[in-house]
């Protein structure tokens, strides 16, 4: 898949080095990364004590270094910080807070897509209804779509496990990119984020095993 002028929506920090930079890696003279609720030493003071917030900073940086992007940071506030607790992250009923949250991601979408005169976008599927991730896909679904395309990402990678996710509505098209060529920079890159593999996997190098067993990445479009 060739990309021209792409934005990728990125609603927390890993989810475009996991999902898609193999697509980025091929493309890398043409993308702009935006992340919507990065990580902030408030956030993480709060709910993970003892994981340092420069350390989460230093990940991102070291894996938009490896591929040679940029990344534009904004500043609205995640889940956590707006009071949300874990049992309710999954919750798909957005709070006016929330709601008023859609509405200026999609203003802010909208004038960066005709700045910099974006031709394909990439937003989460929000395939676990994970709620910022919700979020973001509700901006998108209320663009005005002309001159552009929306292709939806899979924000939890095929090398993740399957139990986890939910099914892909009928009406989207899926697309599976070839990265054999850049799979080992999309390696390189995700095994920056130490605080993220982790949680999932019992080494490194069980991930690494998976990705190399995967080497493609899945996109959704509608199916017109």
């Amino acid at each position: 898949m060739i990309m021209s002028k792409a934005l990728f929506l990125e609603p927390h920090y890993g989810d475009i080095a996991w999902s898609c930079s193999g697509l980025v890696a091929q493309n890398r003279q043409d993308p702009i990364i935006v992340s919507i609720f990065p990580p902030k030493r408030k956030y993480y003071r709060i709910q993970f004590k003892g994981i340092k917030y420069r350390r989460k900073k230093r990940e991102e940086i070291k894996f938009a270094n490896i591929l040679g992007v940029e990344i534009i940071y904004l500043k609205f506030k995640s889940a956590f910080l707006r009071g949300r607790h874990l049992e309710d992250l999954f919750d798909k009923i957005l709070n006016p807070v929330e709601e008023e949250q859609v509405l200026q991601l999609r203003e802010y979408i909208s004038e960066l897509i005709k700045k910099e005169d974006i031709s394909e976008l990439y937003c989460p599927m929000a395939q676990r209804n994970q709620i910022d991730h919700l979020i973001v896909k509700k901006a998108v679904a209320g663009l005005n779509k002309i001159d552009f395309d929306i292709y939806y990402y899979e924000d939890f990678p095929n090398f993740m496990p399957e139990s986890r996710k939910l099914q892909v509505s009928t009406a989207l098209k899926a697309i599976k990119v070839d990265i054999s060529d850049v799979i080992e920079e999309k390696i390189h890159g995700i095994l920056q984020y130490d605080s993220l593999v982790e949680p999932y996997f019992i080494s490194k190098e069980v991930l690494v095993d998976l990705i190399r067993k995967t080497p493609f990445e899945t996109f959704w479009k509608e199916d017109i």
